[in-house]
């Protein structure tokens, strides 16, 4: 049994550490937000693997890409260079991908190349987190770096979720600590500071 078969086989056993972490509770919370500004069309969602956003996205189609055969992608490919036919996606999702890419604008552009005019990218990626290679953990991103990564997008936004509580709780729930520590973050997910310099990721809603 491999490493990741084991956690998933833990994780069936003890109820907390099927809560997700601070992080993930409060991305999902804004990228709900963000679901709801797109209309129905072909969607591409890089990395996605199970696919955990395909039921709140508008698409008339889904797609998934992934470096990996295994997980049963409908493209395999490196973001770096999908082998996809250019301006074909109304949308394109990229969630937690972009800290593992060793060139990140590389991957932005190809994003905007497989757009049509006026598709949209939902992107994500960790500003304080732990290292977390998958199988590569690269970059931490700001406000102003995603800006300029998008740079060739008509119109950026880029919101940040998580606050320095939010950041401070996930340094130290990991590992074991988690088994009992997880209870709480649903209730810690909803102490909501409006403005933080200590995030704990962003999310980037661009039109080309």
């Amino acid at each position: 049994m491999d490493i990741k078969s084991l956690k998933k086989f833990i994780g069936r056993l003890i109820p907390t550490l099927r809560i997700r972490c601070i992080a993930r509770i409060t991305l999902d919370a804004e990228l709900k937000k963000i679901f709801k500004k797109l209309k129905p069309g072909v969607v591409l969602d890089i990395g996605a693997r199970n696919a955990p956003y395909m039921p709140m996205i508008p698409h008339t189609k889904y797609m998934t890409l992934d470096i990996s055969r295994e997980n049963k992608p409908d493209i395999v490919s490196d973001a770096h260079d999908i082998k996809w036919k250019s301006n074909y996606f109304n949308t394109v999702i990229a969630t937690e991908v972009l800290e593992h890419c060793y060139n990140p604008q590389k991957v932005v552009d190809e994003i905007y190349r497989i757009l049509k005019k006026d598709g949209a990218c939902i992107l994500s990626t960790r500003f304080i987190y732990p290292y977390h290679p998958d199988p590569k953990d690269f970059y931490r991103f700001t406000n102003d770096s995603l800006k300029y990564l998008f740079k060739k997008f008509r119109k950026v936004e880029v919101k940040a979720h998580g606050n320095k509580l939010h950041s401070i709780w996930g340094l130290i729930n990991q590992g074991y600590l988690s088994i009992i520590l997880n209870i709480f973050n649903p209730l810690l997910a909803k102490i909501n500071f409006k403005k933080t310099k200590s995030p704990c990721g962003f999310v980037v809603y661009a039109r080309k």
